[in-house]
């Protein structure tokens, strides 16, 4: 399937994750964590992967760049 440039994939990464007690996009994910994984999944059909985060920003940065998406820090 060709990509969509017209289309933004848009990651909402800011939350505390307080119920669970750590970061949700840094779980365990097969080869990676939750947040890569969803990444490479909106690369498949969009070319450009927004995730959007808040306190957690320096704990997810470097996921962000390995995986050649864009931060948006709120």
């Amino acid at each position: 399937m060709p990509l969509s440039p017209s289309f933004a994939g848009v990651i909402l990464a800011a939350g505390a994750s307080t119920r669970m007690g750590r970061d949700k996009a840094l779980l365990p994910w097969h080869s990676g964590t939750f947040l890569s994984a969803a990444i490479r999944a909106l690369q498949a059909s969009t070319e450009l992967v927004i995730v959007v985060a808040g306190a957690n920003a320096a704990n997810l940065e470097p996921i962000v760049d390995a995986e050649a998406a864009f931060m948006a820090k709120c």
